[in-house]
């Protein structure tokens, strides 16, 4: 059997409309069974994670009032579907669940990284089970089987790492009904830690879930659907006339990920490569239209640049020029340790900086290393140019770059399939159409 594996992300699942188009797409792509991952309703997390918030500073009533939220929000959905009924039981454990978690975060002044991926878990089980039963309504042979069944991680709540073999023997609980023609949907983002406990995948873990099933499952097609024409040769907020790339290398698609561009992150990418599945990145609100396929490689001879992806609301990290190289990449490790992401490192005669975005404990990190003589500048943003192309001739890209004099400019390097440097982030309104029209355009593939 051909397997193929769709995951709707939320703003696919957020409304009536919504989820009867993802059951739409899911019987024309499903004609002989598959698996579905899905995200929680659009919004939902966010409630559930201020209600985690509220019960921890002590305002159970806030935590009960963003609870009711929820619950009446997924009601309205399931009424205007028809399938309040169909849902009724399923539903109601996982609801006395979320009321309990957040009355045990009250009681204890706040949520342990356990408790906070079993309460997040809620908003991905209440969307599947109303997935499965709008799919049972349109005439799918489906079922709801939990992620925790078949994905295996460490133990790491809140950025779990996939346990590989665990996940392949474990997802063959899955065969025999795939074998049958069945469509099961589950829970995207949702795992199980060596313990039994819900473990969660992190930054982009519904495209992970899929990506991993996929590869557990050997299925020959991952579809991504999401609220874009495929992945687009710059933000449409900023370059109007950008569009969709037909096709992308794995390197590429990892790259624009790692700059900012909406794409798939660079977990749900790593499946991919390891068991060479067609990845396809589409759009649920046009069904029929652009579609990107990612390809472990391609022939880019004579290409320049395809995409221009950013990145803001970074902080430059200057060291003195006296610090020695070993003492700032242990500041380096410190904050990525802390939870920083990285997006340049420059080390040279004239000293070190990290372009990083810090939040939660990193800011504790960050604060410490300014203490200690390091200067912390807010403001900054990183730009890449990427490309198959940029392997073999990076040239014309840096020439654009210096002809368009970026605004405090710093290259932060050029090597494999993207040209990187940090600016202004005022500068990005004018910079980013700037560098489309002169360095994309007419070099990008038309889809």
């Amino acid at each position: 059997m051909t397997l193929t594996l769709l995951k709707f992300g939320g703003s696919s699942v957020g409304s009536a409309p919504a989820l009867r188009r993802a059951a739409a797409i899911a019987t024309s792509e499903l004609p002989l069974g598959g698996v579905v991952v899905v995200s929680a309703l659009k919004g939902t997390t966010d409630r559930l994670l201020e209600a985690a918030l509220a019960a921890g500073a002590g305002d159970p009533a806030s935590a009960r009032a963003r609870a009711e939220a929820i619950r009446a929000h997924h009601a309205e959905v399931a009424d205007e579907l028809g399938l309040s009924s169909a849902v009724e039981e399923a539903w109601g454990p996982l609801l006395h669940r979320l009321d309990a978690l957040l009355e045990g975060m009250s009681l204890f002044g706040g949520a342990s990284p356990r408790a906070k991926d079993e309460l997040l878990s809620v908003g991905e089980s209440l969307s599947a089970r109303l997935v499965a039963a709008l799919f049972v309504q349109s005439g799918l042979p489906a079922r709801f089987r939990d992620a925790r069944e078949a994905l295996r991680t460490d133990g790491r709540h809140g950025a779990a790492r996939p346990h590989l073999a665990a996940t392949r023997r474990a997802a063959q609980v899955w065969k025999e009904d795939l074998d049958r023609g069945a469509v099961l949907v589950t829970q995207g983002f949702i795992a199980q830690g060596p313990d039994g406990a819900t473990t969660t995948l992190g930054r982009g873990g519904s495209d992970t879930s899929a990506t991993l099933l996929g590869e557990a499952l050997k299925a020959a097609e991952v579809q991504i659907w999401t609220d874009v024409d495929g992945v687009l040769s710059a933000d449409p907020s900023l370059v109007p006339s950008a569009r969709p790339l037909s096709r992308l290398s794995q390197a590429e698609a990892a790259a624009l990920s790692g700059f900012g561009a909406k794409v798939l992150h660079a977990d749900s990418l790593a499946p991919a490569s390891r068991s060479g599945f067609r990845l396809i990145v589409a759009n649920t609100l046009k069904a029929g239209g652009a579609r990107t396929e990612v390809l472990a490689t391609r022939d880019a001879e004579g290409e320049g640049p395809v995409s221009v992806a950013y990145k803001e609301g970074l902080t430059l990290l200057r060291w003195p020029l006296d610090a020695k190289l070993p003492e700032v990449l242990r500041g380096v490790q410190e904050l990525e340790e802390a939870g920083a992401l990285r997006y340049g490192f420059i080390s040279g005669p004239e000293g070190h900086a990290l372009a990083l975005r810090a939040e939660g404990s990193a800011l504790a990190v960050l604060a410490r290393l300014e203490e200690e003589g390091a200067e912390a500048e807010s403001g900054w943003a990183v730009v890449a140019l990427v490309g198959e192309g940029l392997r073999t001739d990076p040239r014309p890209a840096l020439e654009a770059l210096a002809g368009l004099k970026a605004p405090s400019g710093a290259l932060l390097g050029s090597g494999g399939v993207s040209v990187a440097f940090l600016t202004r982030e005022q500068s990005l309104p004018a910079l980013i159409p700037a560098l489309h029209a002169r360095c994309v355009s007419d070099l990008a593939p038309i889809a």
